[in-house]
């Protein structure tokens, strides 16, 4: 195998994992020194958003169509579902995630991202 042909195969293969295994809906949301990903089912996660308050604050300041926001909160906090908001969150529009993050900055968190987990 050619030099040229080893680094082509090489690079499609990088870009495979990339696109196969890289995800850039994933978030992490980060306040007083503790961070989890949005979208986990953690107990610390619960009493960063929902125990606080902050999540209703987070969806009521954001701009995502109300009975998103009620399924948002219902599967981060009554019922949590890692894989119902993460299925909730990828269905928004770009400029609703948008918004939700902007929402997370206003109410004094750091939004991370971490595209390859």
């Amino acid at each position: 195998m050619s030099v040229k042909k080893g680094f082509l195969l090489v690079a499609l293969l990088l870009t495979a994992v990339f696109l196969l295994g890289c995800s850039t809906d994933r978030f992490i949301v980060r306040k007083n020194g503790r961070a989890y990903y949005f979208a986990s089912k953690s107990k610390g996660l619960y009493k960063m958003l929902c125990a606080s308050g902050d999540f209703k604050r987070v969806l009521e300041s954001s701009m995502v169509p109300p009975d998103m926001k009620k399924d948002l909160y219902r599967y981060n906090c009554v019922e949590p579902s890692a894989d119902k908001v993460q299925a909730l969150y990828v269905s928004l529009t770009p400029e609703q995630r948008k918004s939700i993050r902007s929402a997370f900055i206003a109410q004094g968190y750091e939004i991370n991202y971490f595209p390859c987990g």
